[in-house]
């Protein structure tokens, strides 16, 4: 499950490593997604998330609201959202007025393609080193591409997720679209544009049922209610072509 809406969302603003928190809506989303699980008969042994807030959040109220305040979490920063380098925090129009329509697409659409770097002066990136002492310096990015952020999922899938599963545990992942884009690749053996085409809506959970070669038997996206299923469809239908949205 990807987090719940964020402030710099609502105000349009290149989130990445930034931290910033919930919105109201992005809580009330957690709980309404809370509430699906529980009414599709879902619990869990372990969860995971990442190391930024708003999906910490996201999965606290899940998790409260599900009655399921002692899961162990472990939370890693592989799920980490895509690092949006010298563009974090900004919004989306400014960046375009400062390098184009063209570019700013690029950067969010294309797999390959990485946004300027945080440079070493950049208060920004001693605020990132200074907020996430436990990552090491050389794991620490200035920016990231689509598939540098989905590449370093995979030693945690490897590595923890898929021993977990084949542990008989149910899992549940809050991160970000990114991170949850590296996993899905891995799972469903996506091509990397179909990998660069993926998006998840805000807090609507994806429902994976595997065999025992960790193969999806079974894909189910939980949207209930109309908030939901337009969140859903507006996320699935955005223009590819504009950079502001």
């Amino acid at each position: 499950m990807r987090h719940g809406a964020t402030l710099w969302g609502e105000e349009n603003r290149f989130a990445g490593w930034g931290d910033t928190p919930l919105s109201e809506t992005g809580m009330k989303e957690a709980r309404k997604a809370a509430a699906t699980l529980v009414r599709s008969g879902l619990s869990f042994d372990i969860g995971y998330t990442s190391c930024l807030l708003r999906a910490q959040q996201t999965l606290d109220i899940a998790l409260d609201e599900m009655q399921q305040r002692d899961l162990p979490v472990r939370r890693e920063w592989r799920l980490n959202e895509r690092h949006y380098g010298a563009l974090q925090g900004e919004t989306r129009s400014a960046m375009i007025d400062r390098y184009g329509n063209g570019h700013v697409v690029e950067w969010r659409r294309s797999f390959d393609a990485i946004p300027p770097a945080l440079k070493d002066d950049d208060p920004r990136w001693q605020e990132q080193l200074d907020r996430l002492p436990q990552i090491p310096i050389a794991d620490q990015p200035r920016t990231e591409s689509m598939a540098q952020a989905a590449d370093r999922v995979a030693p945690l899938w490897h590595e923890a997720i898929r021993p977990d599963l084949a542990a008989g545990k149910q899992l549940l992942v809050v991160a970000h679209t990114s991170a949850l884009r590296g996993l899905i690749r891995l799972i469903e053996g996506l091509s990397d544009k179909e990998a660069a085409d993926f998006r998840i809506a805000t807090a609507i959970p994806r429902v994976y049922v595997m065999d025992e070669d960790f193969k999806p038997i079974r894909i189910m996206d939980l949207s209930e209610g109309m908030a939901s299923s337009i969140r859903y469809w507006v996320t699935a239908l955005k223009p590819r072509g504009i950079g502001w949205i």
